[in-house]
């Protein structure tokens, strides 16, 4: 009796172990699976970038309201766009991150990288007429990386970092640019493993 009670203690407590092993496995290792746009690092300081972006193709729709309701309104018909749900063809994979910017009228722009495999023309129609296919020129970027849940003030502190950087180098800010948020995992990923960025398009400063 004693033995069957060591054994299935001994069970229990692997279980214990291997359950949130395997969780945490998937929260990290996930996105190494995704597919990212491409680009080329220009330069690089820290968690600091300068970043030169391929042309790459979208799918997007426009949401209004508060910046965390805007992407969840967002997020929910462009998954059911790659998943095949409101239209014809076969499913398209998740790629990363999931991509929010600032438009006017407290609006926001939500976008899905769509595979480097698939030509603009070749990406189905959405039913649902709001969802744009569209494709972004090359472009510089300017980049933060940072972990933690993407609250406001997270946000707003590290877009504060970016800016004060990008003036200590020899680049600047496009007139009129929105930064884009960029969110790489899964809402159940503890925040400690997340990976966020933001993004904001800027050029050299001539020299004189």
């Amino acid at each position: 009796m004693t033995f069957f009670n060591n054994k299935m203690y001994i069970i229990i407590l692997l279980i214990l172990i291997i359950i949130p092993l395997l969780i945490l496995g998937f929260w990290i290792l996930i996105p190494f699976f995704l597919e990212n746009p491409k680009y080329t690092i220009l330069e690089r300081n820290n968690y600091f970038q300068i970043r030169k972006y391929n042309e790459m193709t979208i799918a997007k729709i426009i949401t209004v309201g508060e910046r965390y309701d805007g992407l969840r309104k967002g997020f929910i018909p462009l998954a059911r766009y790659i998943g095949g749900k409101e239209r014809d063809g076969q499913k398209i994979s998740m790629t990363a991150p999931v991509m929010q910017q600032k438009k006017e009228n407290n609006n926001w722009e939500i976008s899905f990288y769509m595979p480097s495999k698939f030509d603009i023309n070749q990406l189905p129609i959405s039913n649902n007429n709001q969802i744009k296919i569209a494709s972004t020129p090359s472009k510089i970027m300017a980049v933060i990386a940072f972990s933690g849940v993407a609250k406001t003030e997270l946000l707003e502190n590290n877009l504060s970092k970016l800016i004060k950087w990008i003036e200590e180098i020899n680049y600047k800010i496009i007139s009129g640019s929105e930064p884009i948020y960029s969110y790489y995992n899964d809402p159940s990923t503890p925040g400690f493993l997340r990976k966020n960025e933001i993004m904001i398009p800027v050029q050299i400063i001539n020299s004189k």
